[in-house]
């Protein structure tokens, strides 16, 4: 018989991408099964914590002494979070995470392996384990491994293809599982202006409301969306990169375009500082910041880099009344989306026929450690995304707007992701 009755659950990631792979796959699971969990339930959450978004700090195996310590706190977790919720899920999912430790494999591995113990310690019955977005690697107690193409090599590939046992529980997909699409950007588009209507009239914003209607009134648009650094050395995002996207920027408005820029967590603070500075002395380039924002002395360290710590943390403050501004500002009409290529999130775009750009020119990645941004380059370029700065040429030169890109639509993996975790946990 089988069982589409399916619940699933995570201990909550601090990593936003992370968080946001994990929102996409409940709501693919729920889709199909027609489950209407609230988000949170299906998060296990600390016992001081509300609500996903105030997670602070992860719990990864590499950060702990011993497998012992690390598994007490992982049943912690799981104490706090199955004396909130009235089911038993069936099915654990967690994300590779590169930039969290150096050992992102043994990490998930040793996740999954707590839970199955602690599964099994209560009586729980039979749990399937799932990891998102993963590399190679041989997974002793994950059930379904969920590997994207682009994180394929062609050896990694004949690996794949010899070791029967770990093939049978992958999934290649083209893309990585996400939580975007259309029906999120009207949401958030519809509340970007009302937020700004609400605004108009705060003196503390009045420079940076006229930026965003001299925005609006544009007949075409740029958004770029930025990555940045990672804790090793293989991506460098610096000033010179920068440079080169304020210049690319600058360039367009003089073609007619408004243009957005906004940072992310990974983006530097003297790259953030830089860009915001310049978008000041350009009426047509918003700067909006996404970054957390620095509030004590223990988080302007250089180990908080993911926090912003810079010389604008006034100017930011006050901007933070607008809010994330991203994916709203996609709604509008004529919009192209530019990513940097260290980031993924080319695919969320592409995937919901926005027209999508990939900057390569540059940023510095390592072709050997991140080969993953080259192969993704090779995936979405011409078919799914443009090169970035081939448009800049063909727009600038030639009045090309994004409306007139004949960019496919990338076929999204969710579906197939949640029908392929009924039908594995269905045969276990």
């Amino acid at each position: 018989m089988t069982n589409n009755n399916i619940k699933a659950f995570a201990i909550t990631p601090i990593d936003a991408g992370s968080r946001n792979q994990i929102l996409g796959a409940f709501r693919a699971l729920n889709d199909l099964t027609g489950e209407q969990l609230d988000i949170d339930q299906m998060l296990a959450l600390p016992e001081d914590v509300s609500s996903y978004l105030e997670i602070k700090n992860s719990v990864c195996y590499s950060k702990f002494k011993n497998y012992k310590k690390f598994k007490q706190k992982i049943f912690e977790r799981l104490d706090a979070y199955f004396a909130k919720i009235d089911f038993t899920p069936q099915v654990f999912m967690s994300v590779y995470n590169p930039t969290e430790s150096s050992t992102p494999g043994k990490d998930v591995d040793k996740l999954c392996c707590a839970v199955k113990e602690y599964y099994s310690a209560h009586n729980l019955g039979k749990i399937m384990t799932v990891v998102l977005t993963s590399r190679y690697y041989k997974y002793k107690y994950v059930d379904l491994i969920n590997i994207p193409k682009h994180l394929m090599t062609f050896s990694l590939r004949i690996r794949l293809l010899r070791n029967k046992k770990l093939r049978k529980n992958v999934l290649i997909t083209i893309g990585t599982i996400n939580n975007f699409n259309n029906i999120t950007v009207k949401e958030k588009f519809k509340e970007l202006n009302q937020t700004l209507e609400k605004l108009k009239d705060d003196p503390s914003l009045k420079s940076d409301i006229v930026k965003y209607n001299t925005y609006k009134n544009k007949s075409k648009k740029i958004v770029f969306l930025l990555g940045g650094r990672v804790e090793g050395s293989e991506i460098v995002f610096d000033i010179d990169y920068a440079q080169k996207l304020y210049n690319d920027a600058a360039r367009l408005t003089n073609a007619g375009f408004g243009v957005a820029i906004i940072n992310g967590p990974r983006t530097p603070n003297n790259v953030t500082d830089f860009l915001y500075e310049k978008s000041q002395s350009n009426p047509n380039i918003i700067f909006q910041n996404s970054k957390r924002i620095a509030q004590m002395d223990e988080d302007r360290v250089p180990s908080k880099w993911r926090i912003y710590s810079g010389k604008h943390e006034d100017e930011f403050n006050i901007l933070a009344k607008i809010g994330n501004i991203y994916p709203g500002i996609l709604g509008y009409d004529n919009t192209l989306v530019v990513h940097s290529m260290d980031s993924y999130s080319c695919c969320e775009t592409a995937g919901a026929a926005i027209p999508t750009a990939i900057s390569t020119k540059g940023i510095y990645v390592d072709p050997v450690l991140r080969y993953d941004c080259q192969n993704l380059v090779q995936l979405m370029c011409p078919k799914y995304a443009i090169d970035f700065d081939d448009f800049v040429n063909i727009a600038c030169n030639m009045k090309i707007e994004p409306k007139d890109l004949r960019l496919q639509v990338l076929s999204s993996p969710l579906r197939v992701f949640a029908e392929t975790i009924i039908n594995r946990y269905n045969q276990m």
